[in-house]
């Protein structure tokens, strides 16, 4: 059935080769923006960013979405060495669309963000050795484009995650995630970043107070990440601050 549903979409795909590939760009996108709604959406974007990265190797769009399709196929991989295969093969792809646009803020973002994932993989010293490349990209994504809320959230996430001693900064992360929900106060994901720190500080009416923030948004910024992550975490801090 799978491969059934694949050639109906190539042939659509070869259908629509007349058509502007920024249409089709856009309906990727859509469909990815979608995947929390049917992993087959997914499947789908991959499928048509790679086709227009095979008719226009200098897409740098096209590339930036496979190297989010594939940082998001990695985490529902079974073993270590396909997910790192796969973040790997998502970072390369960022790191095409870099070397044809430096100043794409989302490339900078998710060639760190494949790097990340790769040296989380890798162990807390390989880690620790990509940290000053990984913050170096998440810091370029900002300064191309302050308004990339998400680059603001992973750069938090790496102050909070990293030892003093290389750089770390609890307070810097807050500081960096009470601005992305200043900006976005339905940016979920920043919400459970700081309410598990929070948590983790002992503050916990603080915690619970974001953490049913989230539970009660309606029109999260992000509805994939709402949907497929943060509200399930909200969910579980909270359990977990109640008991």
């Amino acid at each position: 059935m799978m491969k059934y549903c694949s050639l109906i979409l190539l042939i659509g795909i070869s259908i629509l080769r007349a058509e502007d590939t920024g249409a089709l760009y856009t309906r990727a996108l859509e469909l990815f923006d979608a995947r929390h709604l049917d992993k087959e959406n997914a499947v789908k974007a991959k499928e048509i960013a790679a086709q227009i990265a095979e008719k226009e190797p200098g897409n740098v769009k096209a590339l930036i979405l496979l190297s989010r399709c594939h940082l998001f196929y990695g985490e529902g991989l079974k073993t270590e060495d396909e997910k790192r295969a796969t973040y790997e093969k998502g970072a390369e792809f960022a790191k095409k669309a870099l070397k044809l646009d430096e100043k794409s803020a989302d490339a900078h973002f998710y060639y760190a963000a494949g790097l990340g994932r790769c040296a989380q993989l890798k162990g807390i010293f390989n880690a620790i050795g990509a940290a000053g490349e990984i913050k170096k990209e998440f810091e370029r994504a900002l300064e191309l484009d302050p308004a990339h809320l998400i680059a603001k959230v992973a750069l938090a996430n790496y102050y909070y995650q990293v030892p003093g001693l290389f750089g770390g900064s609890t307070e810097k992360a807050i500081e960096l995630l009470k601005e992305s929900l200043e900006i976005r106060p339905n940016l979920t994901m920043a919400a459970v970043d700081l309410a598990r720190i929070y948590k983790n500080q002992g503050k916990k009416k603080e915690a619970i107070m974001l953490l049913e923030n989230v539970l009660e948004t309606i029109t999260p910024a992000i509805a994939a990440n709402y949907y497929l992550y943060d509200k399930k975490e909200a969910e579980e801090l909270l359990k977990d601050l109640k008991r």
